[in-house]
């Protein structure tokens, strides 16, 4: 008798197996909830997460307020638009409003912008810590040696490692190799990685949850421990003030109903540069800073097509860099490899011109520039509750990110490219010579001219120990409110002028280990 073949067993993600009540979905609740936990965790992405991971490790019990839905990694989409829609705020379509309109990517999901970014792994530079020191007072409270532990725990539990040989990528190695011949330093990202196998969908979410990000690690980690629940689709409305502290989140699920969590020992804000600021105000909190000091570091890219083979379809999405002119010209060059339906908005031409370029489009490479900007802007709510950003790059800004685009078009050259496509206004829309890298050196400095994006995000509610010049002072608490905490990049002092997830999360869990202890000390007395 033969034996009838067995069904296929079924992959199992980070994401799958939660226990049973630690998610409630505001997309299908019925009624208004309310429930109270030791700590209220506004935010699931990189501070969020952390945040709750910490608390609940420390045997509190933690409610978290999510905005987003939870997009489960066997829910994964391949194509961008699919991804945007459900994952990112306003679609992707968010933009910081100035001398020019940049679009300014963030998510709003469960685990937040690490479900789509690129899980880069860089320690905040010594030179910028010591800055907010002797400038903003943070001595000794924020410094590397209060830092260095959190951020070896994080690089542990989060398989901190190089972009590895074999995932490496022709438009990351090509990268290092050019850099390399110009003399100055490139490498291999460092990312948060267990066993990436190349994909290139980094900006769409990992289909494999090799990617470390906070929706198949700390999130559920932390439900696993049976001492936290996540409240998705459910966006925060205000914190409740009661005679000076904070007592209670009330949200409002995605199907209307009123969500009220009671804290009895603190409220965590995490939700962002952007949100943060907006509840602290929705919330009472008044400070001549909040929503001032806002920073980025605003990127743009530039494609080229060559004759030799690309195929940004396999690697890592970004797995190449160079800090060399981090100090010197404030910007950070990068690779980046881009989907088909992002890729062809940087291929110039139209008709039979674009059709015939998009058909190369194994042979396009992408890489990028971040500039550490010195630009300061506001962060306000517009009509409806809408967030909105004002912000404006400064001429000095414009010089780097005019150099940088120079020194990018002359690398994709000397590396071999056949046409180089620069975008910008009043250049050329395709170069076929590295002689004409001088007419990029000669660019506009305005803003228009170029096409920004804004994904590194700071400050609004600005760290510091003067209540008139900071919102937060160096413990993380709101000035002036007991019990009401802020975590996440909008303390920042300033930028860093390297990409920011690894210290969001150090400064995070710095924080919330020291509100764990502090809770656990007036315990105990």
């Amino acid at each position: 008798m033969l034996t009838p073949p067995s069904e296929p067993i079924a992959r199992r993600f980070p994401d799958d197996d939660l226990p049973e009540g630690a998610v409630v979905d505001g997309e299908t609740l019925a009624s208004s909830r309310g429930e109270s936990f030791d700590v209220v965790v506004v935010g699931s992405g990189a501070a969020g997460a952390v945040a709750a991971h910490v608390l609940a490790s420390a045997g509190l019990h933690v409610g978290i307020v999510e905005e987003g839905p939870w997009i489960k990694t066997r829910n994964v989409k391949s194509d961008v638009y699919s991804t945007f829609a459900r994952a990112m705020r306003q679609a992707g379509m968010q933009v910081l409003q100035g001398r020019a309109f940049m679009p300014m990517l963030q998510g709003r999901c469960v685990g937040g912008s690490t479900l789509v970014n690129s899980a880069i792994a860089w320690r905040a530079p010594e030179d910028v810590i010591e800055d907010w020191g002797g400038r903003f007072g943070l001595g000794d409270a924020i410094s590397p040696r209060a830092l260095d532990p959190h951020y070896a725990a994080l690089e542990a539990d989060l398989s901190v490692r190089e972009v590895a040989p074999e995932v490496m990528g022709e438009n990351n190695r090509l990268f290092v190799e050019q850099a390399q011949k110009l003399g100055f330093e490139a490498a291999p990202m460092r990312r948060y990685d267990r066993g990436c196998t190349g994909s290139g969908m980094c900006v769409t979410a990992c289909p494999t949850a090799a990617k470390q990000g906070m929706s198949v690690t700390y999130v559920p980690w932390a439900l696993r421990l049976g001492r936290a629940r996540i409240f998705t689709s459910c966006r925060v409305e205000h914190v409740e003030i009661r005679g000076a502290r904070a007592a209670a989140v009330v949200a409002r699920s995605a199907t209307g109903h009123r969500v009220m969590l009671h804290a009895r020992h603190a409220v965590v804000i995490a939700a962002s540069t952007v949100q943060s600021p907006n509840i602290l105000r929705r919330s009472g909190v008044r400070s001549a800073a909040l929503g001032q000091h806002f920073q980025a570091h605003p990127g743009l890219a530039m494609g080229a097509l060559f004759e030799r083979p690309i195929n940004m379809a396999f690697g890592a999405t970004q797995g190449a860099e160079s800090i060399h002119f981090r100090k010197t010209e404030r910007f950070k060059l990068e690779t980046i490899s881009l989907p088909p339906d992002l890729a062809a908005a940087r291929i110039p031409g139209v008709g039979a011109e674009l059709a015939e370029r998009l058909s190369q489009l194994g042979h396009v490479a992408v890489w990028a520039a971040q500039v550490r900007a010195e630009a300061e802007g506001t962060v306000r709510e517009g009509w409806g509750g809408v967030d909105r950003v004002r912000y404006t790059m400064t001429e000095n800004d414009m010089r780097a990110a005019r150099k940088a685009c120079a020194l990018i078009a002359r690398m994709m050259f000397e590396a071999g490219a056949r046409e180089v496509w620069p975008g910008i206004l009043g250049v050329p829309s395709v170069l076929r010579s590295v002689d004409e890298v001088k007419l990029v050196a000669e660019a506009p400095l305005e803003p228009r001219s170029y096409s920004f994006i804004a994904t590194h995000l700071f400050g609004a509610a600005r760290m510091g120990r003067d209540p008139g010049a900071s919102v937060v002072d160096p413990d993380f608490r709101v000035h002036g409110v007991d019990g009401l905490y802020v975590v996440d990049s909008s303390v920042f002092p300033t930028n860093l002028g390297v990409n920011p997830q690894h210290t969001i999360m150090a400064m995070s869990r710095l924080a919330s280990s020291r509100l764990a202890e502090q809770i656990r000390r007036r315990h105990a007395a």
